[in-house]
């Protein structure tokens, strides 16, 4: 049997009335999913031509055609809540912690201790106020170690779990990828955190509809998309507007940061919509940390550093002054760590934010 999933559209019967419509809309969702599911997954397999090559896999084909639907790759559901039965399993998902950096985990973590203390972080969040970690991809995908050290932060602290307090809002095509045969959002991310998934605007995660031939597809998918990005914002705005304190954490860029032809790394510059909730979140009342995420492997040190708390913006557009400011931490804390460590290559790569000025969203 074919391993191939079924990826041909179904065809809608030639009835009147409600039927006819009732099989049209089955006809647009199941187009639209599986057109989605071959361009996710194709993307998914191209990760292996970036660095750290060797922690990502996509997922078994096989589980595109499963009943019922995987949730990390089921693409109605926005809003995943943590799925942990004991904190054992918590635990165990923060183990890879230890395993991909080796004994330079215990300086990340003390990295978040000194931030939580500095900011009397868990004290205000227990009180009911709101936050939004903002930091970039760099090359590698740093949003799950942030909630992974931040969560390891709480346990000294005293915090038992902090999955019902934090939200990673991560693009879709994570649920497509695996770690150690563990699915990055169901079986990782989601036993230390809910998670939001968007469709990304831009760069490697991006759907890009003109890999789509079918021209009605093409807008059926456009739709979707918009559709699913709306129920997005309006889940984000339901966690800043909460009495209930809690964490967004998120990379502002949606992608994995680029490098230009001198090996320097770009930041892709923050999309319109990531801009806009910015905006709302602080209008709302939530403050704003840029944070800076360079993280090594086992032979290779981190460089973290968290900025200063941030209470308002003037508009959106204001918001591209936060990845200014990531970048910004992210040379003077690289040069820092290369008079330490010259051997390492990646600590002389400087950074800069892309030119938002022409940058279309």
């Amino acid at each position: 049997m074919s391993t191939e999933p079924d990826l041909s559209l179904v065809a809608a019967p030639k009835q009147d009335g409600l039927l006819h419509r009732a099989a049209e809309e089955i006809a647009e969702m199941f187009g639209v999913h599986r057109q989605l599911d071959k361009l996710l997954y194709e993307s998914a397999q191209q990760v292996g031509g970036v660095e750290f090559a060797s922690i990502f896999n996509p997922i078994p084909i096989e589980r595109l055609n499963a009943k019922p639907r995987p949730d990390a790759i089921n693409h109605d559901q926005a809003f995943l809540r943590s799925n942990p039965l004991s904190s054992a399993e918590t635990e165990s998902a923060l183990g890879l912690l230890e395993i991909l950096h080796g004994d330079f985990a215990g300086d990340n973590i003390d990295v978040f201790e000194a931030f939580a203390e500095r900011e009397k972080f868990f004290e205000r969040l227990a009180d009911g106020h709101s936050f939004v970690f903002v930091g970039s991809h760099l090359e590698f995908q740093d949003v799950g170690f942030n909630l992974g050290y931040l969560t390891r932060a709480a346990h000294r602290y005293g915090f038992d779990r902090l999955d019902t307090r934090t939200t990673l809002m991560i693009g879709r095509l994570l649920g497509y990828l695996e770690v150690m045969g563990l699915n990055v959002i169901d079986d990782i991310l989601r036993k230390a955190s809910n998670v939001l998934k968007t469709f990304p605007v831009s760069g490697g995660e991006a759907v890009n509809e003109g890999d789509i031939t079918d021209e009605d597809l093409n807008r059926r998918v456009r739709n979707f998309r918009k559709q699913q990005n709306t129920r997005t914002r309006q889940e984000f705005m339901n966690l800043m507007t909460s009495d209930h304190g809690h964490l967004v954490i998120e990379a502002g860029s949606g992608s994995r940061d680029a490098k230009d032809e001198h090996g320097y790394v770009v930041m892709e510059p923050f999309a319109g919509g990531t801009r806009e909730d910015l905006y709302l979140a602080v209008q709302a009342g939530a403050s704003i940390y840029p944070i800076f995420g360079d993280y090594g492997n086992t032979e290779e040190p981190s460089v973290v550093e968290i900025g200063n708390e941030i209470t308002s913006l003037a508009s959106p557009q204001h918001a591209h002054g936060i990845g200014e400011i990531i970048a910004s931490m992210g040379n003077r804390a690289r040069g820092a760590a290369a008079k330490e460590h010259p051997e390492i290559a990646r600590f002389r790569a400087p950074i800069r934010y892309g030119n938002y000025e022409v940058h279309k969203d």
